[in-house]
């Protein structure tokens, strides 16, 4: 195996053995999903003068020599390549990488180099602690060969350039990460280049991602976006996830973002942010579809078909009556081998009153009541008995085990 820590520095000579300089750095051009290419050698010559040498010269690479084809007086050199290449020392080495196939933040220690079609190649990242100490010349210290290399895949791997992202090559791949995985990483970067990549997914996934963001994270970021960026993220999160939100951001900051919301979801995160976090009103989601008892199968699957685009997930539709008290819950399933002339009294699931709960409930009630029932959502009632919004097993979870 080749890495870049084994030949900077090195002496490079050509083909008539003279010596024309030192190795200080190799440019490349990054494009995701593949190998990159060895473009150019970064010289250091006499006097300190520095030009680069096109990679098609070399004749060598290797630990013990680095040669040319040519005499230096044949060799086509330049000063610097007009076109924007990334300098593998400068500009990756020490630097984080977004590793998008084990979800995480890396920094690399060193650089695997090699032959791919041909090509001498960047082939992977090497974020071992033995990368590290190749690195710092003490290679020696692992004389029984125990530490293990951990190389990432160079076309799975996106570096950090100079303190940001290069988003126009990873958010493709990015997107397919689930959003609590997308959320650790933007957790793991620094707020600028956290900021750098909520900014380039599209405002669909960014919200997902907040979503699942540890609070004070989520703060830093929101302010650091600005109001109106933000406010466009945020209008597509969920009102119970926006109410969550502005319980952490200054009055003046939920102000703004508030007044950034359109109506609807405006209406349902006001209701929701006069409940304690800590209570059902608190941590219940506005975001679900109901329907009254006389309408029939083939109507509510076609309301369930309207409201779909806009909610994350759904098992049931609540059944109210026109006053708004709850009735009841028929499920997807249900309803999926129901007859379509069905009415949706005829199958709703009736469940004693003490399987729903009040906004004013603690968590532990919550739990307790959830567990009793064996419930994946659970209705949440007013005083006056009306449905005003539902609790699902994973608001549970995360009051909690809100670290996870």
């Amino acid at each position: 195996m080749l890495y870049l820590s084994q030949i900077l520095d090195s002496k490079i000579s050509d083909s008539s053995d003279k010596a024309i300089g030192r190795l200080r750095d190799i440019l490349i051009k990054s494009k995701a999903g593949i190998y990159s290419s060895l473009d150019f050698l970064l010289v250091e010559g006499k006097k300190g003068k520095e030009f680069c040498i096109p990679f098609e010269y070399v004749a060598n690479l290797s630990k013990d020599e680095i040669s040319l084809k040519n005499t230096f007086a044949n060799v086509k050199t330049v000063i610097e390549p007009k076109e924007n290449y990334i300098k593998l020392k400068r500009d990756v080495l020490d630097q984080q990488i977004v590793d998008v196939g084990g979800a995480r933040v890396v920094r690399v220690n060193d650089l695997k180099i090699g032959l791919f079609e041909n090509k001498m190649s960047v082939l992977g990242i090497d974020v071992s602690f033995k990368g590290l100490l190749r690195r710092v010349g003490l290679a020696w210290v692992d004389f029984f060969d125990a530490l293990a290399i951990h190389l990432i895949d160079w076309r799975k791997a996106q570096p950090v350039k100079r303190g940001a992202l290069k988003l126009d090559t990873i958010s493709q791949d990015l997107t397919r990460l689930h959003p609590a995985d997308l959320a650790n990483i933007v957790e793991d970067l620094s707020l600028r280049q956290g900021s750098k990549l909520m900014s380039s997914l599209d405002e669909d996934t960014a919200a997902q991602v907040v979503e699942e963001m540890d609070p004070e994270v989520k703060k830093m970021l929101v302010n650091h976006l600005g109001t109106e960026k933000a406010s466009k993220i945020i209008d597509r999160m969920s009102a119970d996830e926006i109410a969550d939100l502005l319980q952490i951001l200054s009055k003046e900051e939920a102000k703004d973002l508030l007044s950034y919301l359109q109506n609807g979801k405006l209406k349902k995160v006001q209701k929701l942010i006069k409940y304690g976090k800590d209570t059902a009103g608190g941590i219940m989601t506005a975001d679900f579809v109901t329907g009254q008892p006389d309408w029939t199968v083939k109507h509510a699957t076609m309301e369930i078909k309207k409201a779909s685009p806009a909610m994350r997930s759904m098992l049931y539709i609540y059944i109210t009556d026109k006053e708004g008290f709850f009735k009841g819950s028929v499920s997807l399933r249900r309803l999926l081998t129901a007859g379509k002339d069905q009415t949706m009294m005829d199958m709703i699931k009736r469940l004693p009153s003490s399987s729903t709960l009040r906004t004013g409930q603690k968590i532990k009630e919550i739990v307790s009541v959830m567990t009793k029932y064996n419930l994946y959502t659970a209705a949440v009632l007013d005083d006056n008995k009306k449905l005003v919004g539902m609790v699902t097993i994973d608001d549970v979870m995360r009051q909690v085990f809100p670290k996870a």
